[in-house]
C-alpha cells in the first residue's frame, strides 16, 4: 500500500513539474540599456545591449522588446534574437507562435515557425484592438478587420466594415458590425459574408463559426465551406 501510494506521489509530482515548467513565462530582465533573457536551455543570459526598451512582454517561449525605432525577439526554442527595424511600435502582445506590435496605422507580426516578421504592406485607420491567437493574428481599426494569412504568410485587410467586435481562433477570424459578420476562412483564403443578419455574438471554434443574432444561429463550416442556420 505504502509502495503504490509512493509511486503515487511521484506520478503526481512528475505531471506538477511538468505543468508548471510548461506554464512558465520567460524570464526577462530590464533596465533603462539592456535587455536580458534567461535561456533554461542553454542555462544562461542573452543579453541585447543598447537598447532603451520602451516596452516588453514575456510567454511561455517568446520575450519581446520593443522603442520607438526597433522591436527584438527572443525565441528560447531557437536561441535567438531576431529585429525588426525602422517600425516604431507603441505595444505588443504574444502567443506561443507569434509576437505582434502595432504602430497606430501599420502592424506586424513574428512568425517563429519561419523565424522572420512580417509587416502589413499598407496603410490602415486607426489601431483599436490587436488580437492573437495559437494560430494567427490580427488587428481591428476604426473601419477595418485585418488579418494575418499563417499559411500564405501575409496581412489580408478587408475595407470599410466599422467592425463593432471581432475574435479570432487558430484557423478563422470574425469580425461584425450592426448588420453583418465577416469570416476570414484561412483553408481558402478568403473572406466570406453574411449579410443583413444583425450579429449579436459569435464563437469561434477550430474549422467553425457560430454567429448569434436575436433569434436565429448561423453557423460556417470551414471544412465544407457553407453556411447553415437554425432557431436559436
Amino acid at each position: 500500500m505504502r509502495k503504490t501510494a509512493a509511486l503515487f506521489l511521484l506520478a503526481l509530482a512528475v505531471v506538477l513539474g511538468v505543468a508548471f515548467c510548461a506554464a512558465a513565462e520567460v524570464q526577462l530582465f530590464v533596465d533603462k540599456q539592456t535587455v536580458r533573457v534567461h535561456d533554461p536551455a542553454l542555462n544562461t543570459q542573452s543579453i541585447l545591449n543598447d537598447f532603451q526598451p520602451k516596452g516588453w512582454r514575456t510567454h511561455n517561449y517568446l520575450a519581446l522588446a520593443w522603442n520607438d525605432t526597433a522591436s527584438w525577439i527572443y525565441d528560447i526554442r531557437t536561441h535567438q534574437w531576431l529585429s525588426l527595424t525602422g517600425f516604431g511600435a507603441v505595444a505588443g502582445v504574444l502567443s506561443d507562435n507569434y509576437a505582434m506590435v502595432w504602430e497606430p496605422k501599420r502592424v506586424a507580426i513574428f512568425d517563429a515557425k519561419d523565424r522572420r516578421w512580417v509587416v502589413s504592406d499598407f496603410l490602415m485607420d486607426q489601431i483599436t484592438t490587436p488580437l492573437i491567437a495559437r494560430g494567427m493574428g490580427a488587428a481591428v481599426t476604426l473601419k477595418e478587420f485585418v488579418v494575418f494569412d499563417p499559411v500564405l504568410r501575409e496581412w489580408k485587410i478587408l475595407n470599410d466594415v466599422y467592425p463593432k467586435q471581432a475574435i479570432i481562433g487558430d484557423n478563422l477570424g470574425v469580425c461584425w458590425n450592426e448588420a453583418d459578420a465577416f469570416v476570414y476562412d484561412t483553408t481558402v483564403h478568403q473572406w466570406v459574408e453574411k449579410r443583413d443578419i444583425r450579429p449579436q455574438a459569435c464563437i469561434v471554434e477550430d474549422y467553425k463559426v457560430s454567429i448569434y443574432t436575436a433569434d436565429r444561429i448561423f453557423v460556417y463550416d470551414a471544412m465544407k465551406h457553407r453556411w447553415t442556420d437554425q432557431p436559436r
